[in-house]
């Protein structure tokens, strides 16, 4: 990061000599100015006075042209450089504006996410640079710095993780954008801590010495779940969608209902995420929602259903006017997977279309951006990039269709699949695509699968779902384990993390060191209900907390 801004600190250089296209520059203050920065040059222009008294206010600037240092080192405080453009004279200014630089990134298909993701995280952290970004077809500086000059960008940098020697490096090229002028570029060895962390920095023990839930709570209709700061006062309020409607809890007042928020409209939700990715101190809440996605197959019935179409949407919280949609009717899945919101487009004849992509929020509305590179048959749900020894790179874990864990390594080859499937997806389909050859498709929203960091790394958590001989009735025929999974290199360890936990698991959330799963009794009949509009009354969250186990948990009511 630090490398990167050193190419454009703000500076002001007066220009003391020219000399044909070479240029001497001293530039003000204890900057260091380094080999391949760029200034831009202005000349003092006609003096501009006061429109009553007359009185000289200043003198006008005239932008002349732009030049480039060609050297590091400096004598008694003058660099060497060249004229770029323009008519560059003696007693001119050179500066590099304090304001923030457009700058086009570009990610290496074959980058490491979480590595890429950090440092693209960092970038912006550091308030220097607004970000543009474009599909590119190749990676030449002809073709990034064109694209970047068509977004009004001043700079392209291109991001890639390439390995040497089994070893793991951070490669940054970047390109000035008005010629395709090689700026520069930093090439060093990727660091443990480089990658992306869990969303929240809270190290979870290895050992879980007690395994069934700490605290259970009911909950009217929960179906999915996500938690963030919704409303932008400091603390983390807790979403709650039944399929058609959305309530908002308070965590630190034993899930006091806070609203009710009645998304009007067709379709039904199919995931709920939380994330402030446009930045005003609100995280939005992210909605996939589907009209007639097809037949809900579960081990209980079905519910036919045909012509489907994505309308998903995002709340925001409005402090006059309370929750409402800052966009509807979009065709793309959403996931958010760390700090990240993905985004996969709906398509009419194989229904996840095209790739996974990064987005972003322009200003005005959300987009894709960078596509990721996953393995065959991944989409958008039940995937996760995991560091397992904070080496510098990262794996990526996926469900298949039929819910075994896939692992592959970096180049996404498959080097681990789990002995037994980890259960039903809450929504599988049956729907009917436009295809000759196969007019119906079986599909799955597949589960979440969460990255936590332990003293080892980085480990997985997974819920598995299982069928059993109801030991509780009302419960349905249902059980869940959720389990923790750390892959030494060789063997995949896996650890019993919560159980005891009957119904139908729905969705799960993990916060810092806390665990949220939500299950029904009953599934297939309540899905049934919510097309109808009716909703079943009764869900049970579990709580989990990886610490102590007499930390007080935030919920303090019994079921």
């Amino acid at each position: 990061k630090d490398a990167v801004l050193g190419y454009f600190m703000p500076v002001s250089a007066d220009i003391i000599h020219v000399e044909d296209r070479t240029v001497q520059v001293r530039p003000g203050g204890a900057i260091h100015v380094r080999k391949g920065m760029r200034f831009s040059v202005f000349r003092e222009g006609a003096p501009f006075y006061h429109p009553v008294t007359n009185a000289l206010i200043g003198r006008a600037e005239d932008f002349v042209g732009r030049i480039e240092i060609t050297g590091g080192d400096t004598v008694e405080g003058v660099y060497p450089g060249m004229i770029i453009s323009g008519d560059v004279r003696e007693g001119d200014n050179a500066r590099i504006s304090s304001s923030r630089i457009k700058i086009a990134f570009f990610q290496d298909r074959k980058a490491d996410w979480s590595v890429s993701e950090a440092f693209y995280g960092a970038l912006k952290d550091s308030g220097r640079f607004e970000f543009v970004e474009a599909y590119t077809p190749d990676y030449s500086a002809d073709t990034v710095s064109r694209l970047a000059r068509g977004l009004g960008a001043e700079a392209a940098l291109i991001f890639s993780t390439p390995e040497k020697n089994g070893k793991r490096f951070i490669n940054i090229k970047l390109y000035w954008a008005e010629d395709a002028g090689v700026a520069g570029e930093i090439e060093q060895a990727a660091r443990s801590d480089d990658g992306i962390s869990p969303p929240e920095e809270e190290f979870i023990p290895g050992v879980f010495q007690e395994t069934r839930p700490w605290r259970t709570f009911s909950l009217p209709g929960g179906l999915l779940i996500a938690m963030g700061d919704v409303d932008g006062n400091g603390s983390n309020e807790f979403a709650v969608s039944d399929g058609r409607n959305i309530r908002i809890y308070s965590v630190t007042e034993d899930f006091r209902e806070l609203w009710n928020i009645k998304t009007e409209g067709e379709g039904s939700h199919l995931s709920l995420d939380i994330l402030d990715v446009n930045n005003n101190g609100r995280a939005e809440i992210f909605v996939t929602s589907a009209v007639n996605p097809g037949t809900i197959t579960t081990a209980e019935g079905g519910l036919s259903k045909d012509d489907m179409r994505l309308n998903s949407f995002i709340l925001e919280y409005d402090p006059a006017e309370g929750y409402k949609r800052i966009s509807e009717n979009i065709p793309y899945f959403l996931r958010v997977l760390g700090k990240t919101l993905l985004m996969q487009r709906y398509s009419s004849t194989r229904i996840f279309g095209g790739p996974v992509y990064k987005a972003k929020w322009d200003g005005s509305q959300y987009q894709p951006s960078v596509p990721f590179v996953l393995p065959e048959g991944a989409n958008i749900y039940g995937f996760a990039f995991v560091d397992w020894k904070n080496e510098g790179h990262a794996d990526v874990m996926t469900y298949d269709n039929d819910g075994y864990l896939c692992l592959y390594n970096d180049n996404r080859v498959l080097k681990w699949k789990s002995e037994k499937s980890y259960g039903p997806f809450t929504f599988s389909f049956e729907s009917r695509i436009r295809s000759l050859a196969n007019p119906v498709l079986k599909w799955s929203v597949r589960g979440r699968l969460a990255v936590v960091k332990t003293a080892r790394g980085q480990e997985i958590v997974a819920v598995s779902r299982e069928q059993v001989l109801s030991v509780l009735p009302a419960l349905g025929t249902h059980k869940a384990e959720v389990y923790s999974l750390w892959w030494d290199g060789e063997v995949m360890d896996r650890k019993l993390i919560m159980n005891e936990i009957y119904g139908s698991v729905t969705d799960y959330w993990i916060q810092g060191r806390e665990l949220f799963l939500v299950a029904r009794a009953g599934l297939s009949t309540f899905l049934g209900r919510l097309t109808e509009g009716e909703f079943s009354a009764s869900s049970i969250l579990f709580y989990y907390n990886f610490g102590p186990s007499d930390t007080e948990g935030p919920v303090r009511s019994g079921k």
